[in-house]
């Protein structure tokens, strides 16, 4: 797991180093439509169970104008277990995205939404809800290549099943 936790952290040097550092940068802001995919870590800490494991996310938008968009995305967190207690959901999220350019090549993003879950899991001995919906919120910094493709970093909070997720994802996002 420590091997795990250094590569991550080397990975996220590396590229909060390098990304404003390239001269061609163009940031992908205002109007249009967006696409993109992340993978990361999120951390459970509930009953017996404190573990940190993958997480998968799609997201797709359209961005109004420099500071406001709406955001669709599809969540999966990965199974963990100690034996006794296990936990696995996935979902799906629509929130609204407020913006703010950073200098010329980079935006900074805060999120706030609805999420709706199903989860299989077993924590303290007792059986999880398997459906519900629980806000969520969050914020990130995108760091533009061109005018269509950003490097995308987030960290996101959920609820699912009375449990408290935090996440980190990095992942790429292409724009019409």
């Amino acid at each position: 797991m420590r091997i795990k936790k250094l590569s991550s952290l080397i990975g996220l040097s590396a590229v909060l180093l390098l990304g404003p550092l390239s001269a061609t940068a163009a940031q992908a802001k205002g109007p249009g439509v967006y696409f993109g995919g992340s993978w990361g870590a999120y951390s459970i800490k509930k009953s017996d169970l404190d573990d940190n494991d993958d997480v998968l996310k799609a997201v797709i938008g359209g961005q109004f104008n420099n500071w406001f968009g709406v955001e669709g995305s599809w969540v999966d967190f990965n199974r963990v277990s100690n034996g006794s207690d296990r936990f696995e959901s996935d979902g799906k999220g629509l929130s609204a995205v407020f913006s703010m350019p950073v200098g010329t090549t980079s935006t900074a993003f805060a999120k706030v939404g609805q999420f709706w879950w199903e989860s299989d899991s077993s924590l303290g001995g007792a059986l999880g809800a398997s459906k519900g919906n629980d806000p969520f919120w969050g914020g990130g910094f995108k760091f533009g290549f061109t005018e269509n493709f950003a490097l995308r970093l987030d960290a996101e909070r959920y609820e699912v099943a009375d449990t408290n997720l935090n996440t980190f994802t990095a992942g790429l996002e292409f724009k019409f």
